[in-house]
């Protein structure tokens, strides 16, 4: 699934670079939120396509805060 990979990309990328730039607080927390909607959407029966909408969710909640945090968002 070609998109599951773009997602996954670049919400690890992003927290990697914001990680990077600006320190570990906000990176964690969204990664705390990946890793609860990973375990979590499985148990709760939830198919795939649930969890690759909320993945692409948080990359672009993150590369904003990203754009924010660099200053390009103006």
């Amino acid at each position: 699934m070609p998109f599951g990979m773009i997602a996954l990309g670049a919400f690890w990328l992003a927290a990697i670079k914001l990680w990077f730039m600006d320190g570990p607080k906000i990176p964690l927390i969204f990664i705390g939120l990946w890793f609860a909607g990973f375990f979590g959407f499985p148990r709760l029966h939830f198919s795939g396509v649930v969890f690759l909408v909320y993945e692409c969710l948080l990359a672009v909640i993150l590369l904003l805060v990203d754009r924010y945090k660099t200053g390009l968002l103006q």
